[in-house]
């Protein structure tokens, strides 16, 4: 068997309530499918499927990673549309740029295989809602999202998690949860 898994961050419930809260009243007229709140999370590494007999290898992994890693703090400043100015298919909680959050992606990416390269400029995000492209298109003009959004997420642990399809929905799951010192 194998399983449809990814790193993360997970959320404390109070930053969930607040981001479903904000994105009932920001979007209740667009044409955005929302993300449950329950999903939110703060993807560092997507793994795809993985035979069961390599997910401990990669808890492993994981595991070296966080146990030399210091706990920090993301800061997010608004909400924008992504994954570019051009191509817009989500509604995100942007962050700001972190060293540590760099650092943190780069070294899970050495230590699972991936081509580890420069993440200097890689921006931490949640994704709140998908934009439904069709209905989009129709909306003009196109509606400012770019609102402010001011919180913090204290990271103090990554998360592996699967990823399921159940009742015609993505459902994640924590398969192990890896504190930073």
């Amino acid at each position: 068997m194998q399983k449809r898994l990814f790193v993360a961050i997970g959320l404390p419930e109070d930053i969930k309530k607040r981001l479903f809260r904000f994105m009932e009243k920001e979007c209740q007229n667009l044409p955005v499918k929302r993300v449950r709140p329950e999903n939110f999370h703060i993807t560092l590494n997507f793994l795809g499927y993985v035979m069961d007999e390599n997910i401990l290898n990669v808890c492993r992994s994981v595991q070296d990673v966080a146990e030399n890693f210091q706990t920090f703090e993301l800061k997010f400043a608004g909400l924008e549309l992504g994954p570019n100015g051009q191509t817009k298919k989500f509604v995100w909680a942007s962050g700001e740029k972190s060293e540590e959050f760099s650092d943190l992606k780069y070294r899970l990416d050495r230590a699972l295989g991936f081509l580890a390269k420069e993440t200097k400029g890689f921006k931490p995000h949640i994704t709140l809602g998908r934009i439904k492209k069709e209905e989009w298109k129709k909306i003009s003009p196109e509606p400012d999202l770019e609102k402010k959004l001011k919180f913090s997420v204290p990271v103090s642990s990554v998360e592996l998690f699967e990823s399921r399809f159940e009742k015609d929905k993505r459902a994640y799951y924590i398969l192990e949860s890896f504190a930073l010192k």
